[in-house]
């Protein structure tokens, strides 16, 4: 992506002629690696790899803590699956359109149709943070 990125530069100010496809690939790949990241973040640690606000639950008792990173879990995973429901009306509305993308001529479901499946992904990883969390796997 960043060989893309950097050729796309090159050519723009070197021959003053931008590589339109590269954009068309950078932004839909950024969204797809985005995820993976979010996905593979959730699975590290023992409360996931992500940056996340303890002020409040750090000074509560185990038990409570436990309640509150699980609730937190819960709701990140309800709106990874918000995001894979309208990801996939996205990709059904490519498909009926029969949409094609601008630059590279081909379908757009080929860019929308691995989205959901990858919010899905995340929000399997944060049902499964919320169970271990609520039964008391994590610290």
């Amino acid at each position: 992506m960043v060989a893309l990125a950097f050729l796309n530069v090159l050519t723009r100010y070197l021959f003053r002629y931008p590589l339109a496809f590269t954009e068309e690939l950078l932004v839909n790949a950024f969204v797809w690696v985005t995820l993976l990241g979010i996905a593979i973040g959730l699975r590290e640690g023992p409360e996931g790899a992500h940056i996340r606000f303890v002020a409040l639950t750090e000074p509560l008792p185990s038990p409570w803590r436990r309640a509150f990173v699980g609730l937190g879990f819960l709701v990140f995973a309800f709106l990874f699956l918000i995001l894979a429901y309208l990801a996939w009306r996205q990709a059904a509305d490519d498909l009926a359109l029969r949409a094609i993308s601008p630059s590279l001529g081909i379908p757009n479901a080929v860019y929308t149709l691995p989205t959901p499946f990858l919010d899905l992904w995340v929000a399997a990883r944060a049902l499964e943070r919320a169970m271990r969390s609520l039964m008391g796997g994590e610290r």
